[in-house]
């Protein structure tokens, strides 16, 4: 159980932690390029760390599953929590898959041509991500949370 636990705090550790220095370094530094690199260096960024992040929150959610599922019998914080801490892994994935993803997409296929809008959609996306973040931290702080009162 100590090493589900671990791959299940670990897992929502890495996303949350990953997912908030995208929020806290790289989206300030797309602010600050000019609207000409941002695509490039976004189509280069971009796909690597979303397969990370997804991954990482999958396996924190599968790990979740599994604690709850082997766990002592009954409804108890140790096992309740890493349930509830699906639904910020729940809350990244969709916004991930229906609005980041593809508002990334279209950041990524500027090139070096961005739009008139480009810092409206940049800021858009910022706001977007956020929510991740959001979800990412909920789901992390559930998952310890748990662990420390297991």
């Amino acid at each position: 159980m100590i090493v589900l636990r671990f791959v299940n705090v670990f897992a929502g550790g890495v996303a949350a932690g990953g997912l908030f220095v995208v929020l806290v370094a790289y989206a300030h530094a797309l602010r600050s390029l000019p609207a000409a690199a941002v695509g490039p260096l976004h189509g280069f960024f971009h796909p690597r760390v979303h397969v990370w992040m997804m991954g990482t929150t999958i396996v924190g959610a599968i790990a979740a599953v599994a604690v709850a599922a082997l766990d002592d019998p009954g409804a108890n914080a140790a096992t309740v929590l890493p349930l509830v801490g699906i639904l910020g892994g729940a809350t990244q994935a969709i916004l991930s898959r229906f609005w980041v993803v593809p508002a990334s997409d279209e950041i990524v296929a500027w090139g070096e041509s961005p739009p008139a809008d480009a810092a409206a959609a940049l800021r858009s996306w910022t706001l977007l991500h956020t929510g991740r973040v959001v979800g990412a931290v909920f789901a992390f702080v559930c998952y310890l949370l748990a662990a420390l009162l297991a």
